[in-house]
């Protein structure tokens, strides 16, 4: 019994070294869209897609004081699998072989002014992956992340456009700025090694996790980007460029007798395009982004894509996230904005290897935005 409780409380509160890059923050808005958001980037998660989008912030002022984002592993998509688990640890360990357990919170308030932004970072992801049949391994990533980021946009050259403006075009350069501190742990564990079976002793969630190792590390991320936005009438074309945790944002942890490390974050170069028009009552936006330019990687795996249509109040997206299907809806009342849907994404190596299915609900209280 207390081995079952053990396992299960592993795959409920660890992150799996997702062989995917560990991203720092991510848009509800855009997991849905199919994360195609390079482009797109008008909310408050502007600072992690794309810097260079702050030169087309259409207010003086708009503030974000509350946005929480919880996401889970949607274990309604495979029911049969869980079916007939045992109060055995051997039975559960079959049965959540190579099946990917993911739990998130996070929230970013912040503000934009004019072209400048600045956001808090509080996050906590868990993940895990068990496999090998043969010598059962835990790839884990724990991660808590506490910091702040910032950036600025400035347009170049003489086309200028703003929220009156109904035809022209703007290109701007973006650069960001980000800081944060990580504790957790990135590994490798063996389910019958020394390090688990000792574990089994401790009787707290808490304490389990703490026998089996967890470490502080700090890290800076710089981000740069490009855009170009041509705006005729109720229509509207971006096309952007970002390069992101151009320095790797790798994580100094002090030296620990366990070797213990924190998930680092790749630089990725990514190419984003949206195209959307917006009418008196609805609206519409196309867009497609190409990841990792700077990677080895299957085309397929860099390709995502994604759709957004809207009434005022409501707007539904759906998309597609490196073969996967997104889908979900945002219903905004004002003072309340609540998004919630179903997502899937790879967290293998290659294209279509391991999927993860999970959903997401984000709610966003008393934004603001005004003109001086």
């Amino acid at each position: 019994m207390k081995k079952s409780f053990f396992l299960l409380g592993l795959l409920c509160s660890f992150s799996a070294i997702a062989f995917d890059n560990p991203y720092v923050l991510r848009s509800p808005r855009a997991l849905l869209m199919g994360d195609a958001f390079t482009a797109v980037n008008d909310d408050a998660f502007a600072l992690f897609y794309n810097p260079a989008t702050l030169g087309r912030h259409k207010n003086d002022f708009t503030m974000y004081p509350v946005n929480g984002t919880f996401t889970a592993t949607n274990v309604l998509a495979d029911l049969d699998r869980f079916e007939d688990l045992e109060d055995d640890p051997v039975a559960t360990a079959n049965a959540l072989m190579d099946y990917p357990v993911h739990a998130g919170i996070n929230t970013a308030p912040g503000f934009k002014m004019f072209n400048f932004a600045l956001s808090a970072i509080v996050s906590d992801s868990y993940d895990v992956l068990l496999r090998n049949t043969s010598n059962p391994t835990l790839d884990i990533d724990l991660r808590s992340d506490r910091g702040m980021a910032m950036g600025v946009a400035f347009p170049i050259g003489p086309g200028r456009l703003n929220k009156k403006s109904t035809e022209g075009s703007q290109t701007s350069l973006g650069i960001g700025l980000k800081y944060i501190e990580r504790t957790g742990v990135s590994d490798q564990i063996g389910l019958l090694s020394p390090t688990v079976l000792n574990s089994l002793d401790q009787e707290e969630l808490e304490d389990l996790i703490k026998s089996l190792g967890r470490v502080r590390g700090q890290a800076w991320g710089f981000d740069a980007g490009v855009e170009h936005v041509m705006r005729k009438g109720n229509s509207q074309f971006i096309l952007g460029l970002a390069a992101l945790d151009m320095t790797g944002t790798d994580f100094k942890v002090p030296e620990n007798d366990n070797k213990l490390k924190v998930a680092n974050s790749r630089d990725q170069i990514n190419l984003g395009m949206a195209f959307g028009q917006d009418h008196k009552i609805f609206h519409y936006i196309l867009s497609a982004d190409i990841r990792a330019l700077n990677e080895e990687m299957e085309f397929g795996k860099r390709l995502r894509a994604g759709l957004e249509v809207g009434i005022p109040g409501l707007s539904v997206m759906a998309g597609l996230n490196s073969g996967y299907y997104t889908y979900g809806a945002t219903l905004d009342l004002g003072f309340i904005k609540t998004t919630a849907g179903f997502y899937e994404v790879e967290v293998g190596s290659k294209y279509r290897q391991t999927k993860s299915s999970r959903f997401v609900i984000a709610v966003s209280l008393f934004d603001f935005s005004f003109d001086a």
